[in-house]
């Protein structure tokens, strides 16, 4: 977000204009999350807008460190996640905490491969100053989700909460 340009207000304002209808979280994040943790650096958001200024899509980023041991996660999964050692107990991530689409603008042509795009240019940037080979995210445990991120190369670790009722997925870039 470019506070330069816009007063709290109209960044306010334009951020209460993204509707998420399928996932409350999603919108409740943008209206009254985003600014605390962009304030804070615990995440950063960023706003995908079209040509007249409006939201289509947003996704917020942070990191998270994982958890290896006792997950279910093969040797060489294990491998993989950290580059270099099959007994690892934990990786650091990049994580994915919020993705959404703003469903109130009619035919929004946007898509998740398409927000993932941006996610993956943004992290390509961080992974050159800091490194970096993780990108996990949290989801709700409905089938058709997981199939979906699934298909963009995400694969589900075996979480140890059930009651929050999300599931942990990763892809790794190299």
């Amino acid at each position: 977000m470019n506070d330069e340009e816009l007063s709290r207000e109209d960044i306010s304002q334009l951020l209460r204009s993204f509707t998420c209808p399928k996932n409350q979280d999603v919108e409740l994040f943008l209206h009254s999350k985003a600014v605390e943790f962009e304030v804070r650096d615990t995440a950063r958001t960023y706003l995908m807008l079209d040509d007249i200024g409006q939201i289509i899509a947003y996704f917020s980023l942070s990191f998270k460190e994982i958890e290896l041991i006792d997950r279910g996660l093969s040797l060489t999964a294990i491998k993989k996640l950290d580059g270099f050692d099959k007994r690892a107990e934990r990786v650091k991530a990049y994580l994915i905490g919020q993705i959404g689409k703003n469903l109130a603008i009619d035919d929004n042509p946007v898509d998740l491969e398409t927000i993932l795009n941006e996610v993956y240019s943004v992290i390509d940037e961080a992974r050159a100053l800091v490194g970096g080979r993780v990108i996990i995210l949290e989801c709700e445990d409905v089938v058709r989700l997981i199939q979906h991120y699934e298909r963009h190369g995400f694969k589900k670790i075996p979480t140890h909460d059930p009651v929050k009722g999300l599931v942990t997925m990763y892809t790794v870039v190299e």
